[in-house]
């Protein structure tokens, strides 16, 4: 139940994030501009990082809770301090706490100057391609056929996703539209 547990879990979280991704990506460059509600989007972008958050803490109490490898609170929080695949177990817990340190900061925007705050949240890019490549070497499911073709689809699509950022986020006029600017 735990390994089932285990890999649902991680699954979901990975869907989660991209998803997560994908809606900040609809909301900063409004891409869907008419068809959007922006702040739909942000209550959507926001439990989505929630719920990726839990799903990460599920994944990884799970792992804890299966005796077949033996991972402990510090193995899944504290990178390089699990036996098991060392480097690609540590590759989740940096994402794990850059997932933290997003959500965090969104959570503390208000307090944050405009600059910081973006920076910070614009480490979910690289926080994508962390996911992928512990998704792609720490998992008992890696090789098999099935799973091949369900990361190859999120690594595609995560791509999508960033390039639809880096191109239509270059077009984005930063400066009020007429219309909301006399508003």
């Amino acid at each position: 139940m735990w390994w089932n547990l285990t890999r649902a879990s991680a699954n979901v979280a990975w869907v989660l994030v991209l998803a997560t991704i994908l809606w900040g990506v609809l909301l900063t460059t409004r891409v869907m501009r008419g068809l959007d509600r922006p702040a739909w989007l942000l209550d959507l972008h926001r439990w989505m990082g929630g719920l990726t958050i839990l799903f990460s803490v599920v994944h990884m109490a799970s792992l804890i809770a299966d005796s077949y490898v033996e991972f402990t609170p510090v193995s899944v929080l504290i990178p390089f301090t699990s036996d098991y695949r060392s480097w690609e177990v540590s590759l989740g817990v940096l994402g794990f706490w850059l997932l933290v340190l997003i959500q965090g900061t969104s959570l503390m925007k208000k307090h944050l100057s405009q600059k910081t705050w973006r920076g910070i949240h614009m480490v979910s890019y690289p926080l994508y391609a962390i996911i992928v490549v512990h998704a792609l070497t720490a998992g008992s499911d890696v090789g098999t056929p099935l799973y091949a073709g369900f990361s190859t689809a999120l690594a595609m699509t995560g791509a999508a996703v960033a390039g639809t950022r880096w191109v239509a986020g270059r077009a984005v006029s930063r400066r009020p539209r007429p219309d909301v600017a006399a508003s």
